[in-house]
């Protein structure tokens, strides 16, 4: 055996790396600085973002803020009437057609009662109607009053020159003759069908409004009125009223 193959194998010293070059670590003061140092713009936005998200949600649940914790429901809610505010301001007064006019008709009597608050969107009435049309066809449907009150005159109708009928655009218009059927969203009321009938979902609240007749519950904060009048076969009222929250 030659003395190149009994040359023992040199062990590795540390010493000899800290000789070689000054170690890297000497740049740090402290372990956290160098953890500092190994995060990268992408790594600090992405952890921003997360920390951002995470303190929104300790906020939302009310462990964190240094203001009143509102749930995103109670902010929409709230930031919906506060717009309604400012846009009646800019605005001005809000006119009730109904004020200025003789009403008789019970029907017309019962809207012009409730003209104020669905344009002030206090109130939410779905009116549904039941009657003839100019051909002798039977015809049903749903009406969003407060959407009709700003898309339609009501001047004619309340001093009885013009009828109020439900059209192909209201919530939902039946034909029972032809069998036409069309049913629409507004911008309060959503459409909901059911193997039992009809429900609407109010779009600033949630809340169900159940308009199935046989129903004895017509849904939270809603009402059911029947209009006795000569001039339609049949007229109900759902009343929805928006609850406003004290702040």
């Amino acid at each position: 055996m030659n003395a190149s193959r009994r040359k023992s194998t040199r062990q590795f010293n540390i010493d000899d790396v800290q000789n070689a070059a000054p170690d890297f670590v000497t740049e740090f003061t402290t372990y956290e600085a160098f953890l500092d140092s190994q995060i990268s713009d992408a790594d600090q936005n992405y952890l921003q973002a997360r920390l951002i998200l995470m303190t929104r949600q300790f906020v939302e649940l009310g462990f964190r803020g240094i203001g009143h914790a509102l749930s995103r429901k109670d902010f929409q809610e709230r930031k919906y009437h506060a717009e309604l505010i400012l846009q009646s301001r800019r605005q001005g007064p809000i006119s009730i057609i109904s004020d200025s006019l003789t009403v008789i008709e019970p029907f017309a009597q019962a809207l012009a009662s409730r003209e104020e608050a669905n344009r002030t969107t206090r109130l939410l009435t779905i009116i549904f109607i039941r009657d003839r049309n100019n051909v002798g066809h039977e015809i049903s449907g749903y009406i969003d009053y407060a959407s009709r009150l700003k898309l339609d005159d009501f001047t004619q109708f309340f001093i009885g020159q013009n009828k109020l009928v439900p059209l192909t655009t209201d919530l939902s218009f039946y034909n029972w003759d032809t069998h036409m059927s069309t049913s629409n969203d507004s911008n309060n009321f959503h459409l909901l069908p059911d193997v039992n009938g009809i429900r609407f979902r109010c779009q600033h609240d949630r809340k169900i409004v159940h308009v199935d007749p046989e129903s004895k519950n017509y849904g939270d904060g809603t009402t059911r009125t029947c209009v006795n009048t000569d001039g339609y076969l049949q007229i109900i009222l759902y009343d929805h009223y928006l609850r406003r929250k004290k702040f």
